[in-house]
């Protein structure tokens, strides 16, 4: 009995230091659409597409959604919470019957959130479905995308499944479950030196088994001096995943950071190149992927002045023209017999085989370029506050392949964002376009976002 007694004193002590702790509660809601706020659409866009026989073809994409989030902090706990909703309708064309636009419903529904508990400053454990930007290393920042890529994050969902339940016009979001642990230690005088560690795994229900993906990370540094970071991702699978990053703190309003990249596969940062399949009547036709790399180096800069005036830049390179893929082997019928992860030598190797009828290995899928063709990304962001309630911002994007004018996109993004009085919420629009001069002789989409947003904070 006296244990008992201990235990429920423990409890109800435990308890009422949490609720002591002084709590800050953020409620934050979106409404609108725009990539960088809610859904990955545009309140309207018109893209052109090329099909399978290489035409071009046009379609126009109407979104709305909203966004709720909340967030409740305090010294031992961080919890958010996030429901995100988007409805989305293309017409116009074939497009809406290709698999890049059926595969996500129109209506969509996304909860995710997190919960990190820290009994003590030393030692946290986290569980949740997205953990956002919350564990991310600061050299890791690109601060001409305005981004932290997973790479740069200590701990993240990894296995970067995307899948919808439901129907072609209803469907729940989800990409798994992750949880892990969390450990920060300052040293020194003036507590200036840190070093956070962190593990954990992703996992995925399947029929008759969990897909999982092992992760862990390290951020290290000084103060205003520097930050260094390294993150592993599905480190016990072929296809794994490393990022390493230094950036320079010295110096107040100024950003240098630099990363190293290892199996680079991030849609955001990479263009688009041909490819050629066959289909099963050995009729060959094209088809534009994004084209991942094996090894690739970053770098971004930028400086504040005058509190105004922002300037910033990115620069990410691919060094090698292979990267990891996969090769699947089918039978005659089509069934797949096996598959493999390997590196892959751009153009040179097939990534997909079929046996014939004779029995040989026939290709069913090849890169179009071989030689010099490194995945390149570049981005430069400008912004200035006109007010403090009127803020502007211009963006223009690169995306290449060394060697293949085909695949360089452009993207223009102009944007402003005005706060309204009184505490009244925040508006956000601006006109984005993107171009691609040798498949489309020039722009190949127009989106116009819009988005209002509306924070609440509260102390208690």
């Amino acid at each position: 009995m006296k244990r008992k007694y201990i235990s429920l004193a423990a409890i109800l002590f435990f308890t009422a230091g949490l609720l002591s702790a002084k709590t800050k509660l953020t409620i934050k809601d979106t409404v609108g659409a725009d990539p960088h706020e809610v859904g990955d659409y545009s309140l309207f866009s018109t893209d052109k597409e090329n099909d399978i026989n290489d035409s071009t073809q046009s379609a126009g994409t109407f979104a709305i959604g909203n966004r709720f989030q909340a967030e409740l902090e305090n010294y031992y706990l961080t919890a958010k919470f996030r429901l995100e909703t988007i409805f989305h309708k293309t017409s116009g064309s074939e497009l809406a019957d290709y698999e890049d636009y059926s595969a996500v419903p129109n209506f969509v529904i996304a909860p995710s959130g997190f919960l990190h508990f820290t009994p003590i400053q030393q030692i946290g454990f986290v569980a949740g479905t997205n953990f956002y930007k919350h564990f991310a290393i600061p050299s890791a920042y690109l601060a001409g995308a305005d981004d932290t890529t997973k790479y740069g994050r200590l701990l993240t969902d990894s296995l970067g499944e995307d899948r919808y339940f439901g129907s072609d016009q209803v469907g729940i979001y989800t990409n798994g479950f992750a949880g892990g642990a969390t450990s920060y230690w300052n040293f020194g005088d003036m507590q200036n030196i840190y070093i956070k560690l962190a593990g954990g795994g992703t996992f995925y229900p399947e029929k008759d088994e969990f897909e999982k993906a092992i992760d862990f990370g390290a951020n290290a540094g000084i103060l205003n001096m520097f930050d260094l970071g390294f993150t592993a991702r599905n480190v016990t699978e072929d296809d794994r995943k490393f990022g390493a990053f230094a950036g320079l703190t010295r110096i107040e309003n100024f950003i240098l950071n630099a990363g190293f990249y290892y199996n680079f596969t991030d849609s955001d940062y990479l263009p688009e190149a041909r490819v050629t399949r066959t289909d099963d009547n050995d009729v060959d036709y094209y088809k534009y992927k994004k084209q991942s790399t094996k090894y690739a180096l970053g770098l971004t800069t930028g400086y504040k002045f005058l509190n105004s005036l922002g300037i910033y830049a990115d620069f990410i390179t691919g060094l090698t023209n292979e990267y990891i893929g996969e090769i699947k082997y089918y039978d005659n019928s089509g069934n797949l017999i096996k598959s493999e992860i390997t590196t892959i030598v751009r153009g040179e190797t097939a990534v997909k085989y079929k046996y014939n009828s004779k029995g040989v290995l026939k290709a069913k899928r090849t890169d179009e370029y071989s030689s010099k063709t490194l995945p390149i990304y570049a981005q430069f962001r400008l912004t200035y506050d006109i007010t403090d309630s009127i803020k502007t911002s211009f963006n223009f994007k690169m995306r290449t392949m060394l060697n293949d004018a085909s695949s360089t996109w452009l993207t223009f993004y102009p944007k402003c964002t005005l706060e309204l009085p009184s505490n009244g919420g925040t508006i956000g629009t601006g006109l984005r376009l993107d171009m691609n001069f040798t498949r489309y002789e020039g722009v190949s989409s127009i989106s116009i976002p819009l988005t209002y947003t509306y924070k609440f904070k509260r102390k208690f």
